[in-house]
């Protein structure tokens, strides 16, 4: 009975998962860490094909050659500690914003994962004999503690870097990432408990943990700006299209647009990571400042934030926008790099002549500008140089 719910549950997850490789290959930017994310998925893939094929019995297919049975249980046994090893590189990706530290460090963080597939080779001809002894040697606890040990490993990666991040999106996200990989860890510890009643769960665990991560991902990029946590502008637009359809009797809806100045001579004189660091900061100033209701604060465009406003007059608004440059010059973010940090104002207000849409009410920005961009000191900057 328990065979015939594995075979359920492995073609369950075989169909789930083909439609989520499908959708990477479809919709994806394929960035570094979704096709380390797509990699795992195929592993998991095949993995969850060789469980349901192991509860056949392999000793029992007498049309398997041993060669075949070989490579299938050495397939097994390496790509079991494969999939937690590909983990580190993403959480790498999403952490650092590439793999350069663990380019850094490839041989003591790959080490484990070549000497468990050594170690399978030379056993795995064992288990040809007949796939159920996989669990009767020795590349069973090996293939278990080289899992569990890079699956630890990212996790406490995961966890000093949400100690450090600024963001509450960004150190809820690496908090996730850290808890999320108890749940296989408990499978692999209650599977190597369980070896005598042979019932695989640790893959089929694997694979609904890192579909979940898959949502999370999926569900994030549609309304969340991953490195300042705000909303984006999807979110925007659809937050506009339903406050313009529905607006607040008696009040006025006003769209103020911030660009920060001199971002490019910023970049080439300090670097994008400053860049990035002025963004974080600029969003969490933005944050302070927003009043408690009736507004809203996405970030628009590269270097552009954008609020939203339900006022009853244009003068509220404008106290708003000055309140956000006296408020700047105090703020942290002077404080980043020598330059002073100043940024443009530009607004539109739903219902006046020619704005009667979001596209338009978004266009109207360039139109009306509060306060122009400031132009970088020459004299100030030739001093930093």
């Amino acid at each position: 009975m328990q065979n015939v719910a594995l075979i359920e549950l492995g073609g369950f997850l075989v169909a789930i998962l083909l439609l989520v490789l499908n959708q990477f290959r479809i919709s994806l930017q394929q960035l570094p860490e979704e096709r380390t994310l797509r990699k795992i998925l195929m592993i998991l893939l095949v993995l969850i094909v060789l469980d349901v094929i192991a509860v056949a019995d392999l000793s029992k297919l007498s049309f398997i050659k041993p060669e075949a049975k070989f490579i299938i249980g050495l397939v097994n046994c390496a790509g079991s500690i494969l999939v937690p090893y590909l983990w580190n590189l993403f959480i790498h990706y999403k952490v650092y914003g590439s793999a350069y530290y663990f380019r850094k460090y490839f041989v003591p963080i790959t080490l484990p994962l070549v000497m468990g597939i050594l170690f399978c080779i030379t056993r795995s001809y064992k288990l040809s004999l007949g796939y159920s002894t996989l669990t009767t040697t020795n590349v069973w606890y090996i293939t278990n503690i080289i899992s569990i040990f890079y699956l630890i490993m990212a996790s406490i990666i995961s966890f000093r870097s949400a100690r450090k991040n600024t963001t509450k999106t960004g150190k809820r996200l690496e908090m996730y990432f850290c808890w999320i990989m108890v749940i296989p860890v408990t499978a692999i510890i209650l599977q190597t408990i369980a070896i005598k009643n042979w019932f695989p769960i640790v893959c089929p665990v694997f694979a609904l943990v890192f579909l979940h991560i898959y949502v999370s991902q999926q569900n994030m990029l549609i309304t969340l700006d991953y490195l300042t946590g705000l909303n984006n502008e999807r979110r925007l637009n659809t937050y506009l299209r339903d406050k313009t359809a529905d607006l607040t009797s008696g009040q006025r809806l006003f769209l103020v647009v911030l660009t920060l100045d001199n971002i490019n001579h910023i970049r080439r004189k300090f670097g994008k990571t400053k860049v990035d660091e002025i963004l974080v900061a600029f969003a969490d100033f933005l944050r302070t400042m927003m009043p408690n209701d009736n507004t809203f604060l996405a970030h628009h465009k590269k270097y552009s934030f954008a609020i939203v406003l339900e006022k009853k007059s244009w003068e509220e608004t404008e106290a708003f926008c000055n309140s956000l440059i006296t408020g700047s010059t105090k703020s942290p973010i002077q404080e980043i790099i020598p330059w002073p940090i100043t940024f443009s104002i530009n607004f539109s207000e739903f219902g006046m002549p020619g704005v009667n849409n979001v596209i338009e009410l978004l266009d109207d920005t360039q139109n009306n500008c509060f306060k122009p961009a400031t132009a970088l000191n020459e004299a100030n900057t030739a001093e930093d140089s």
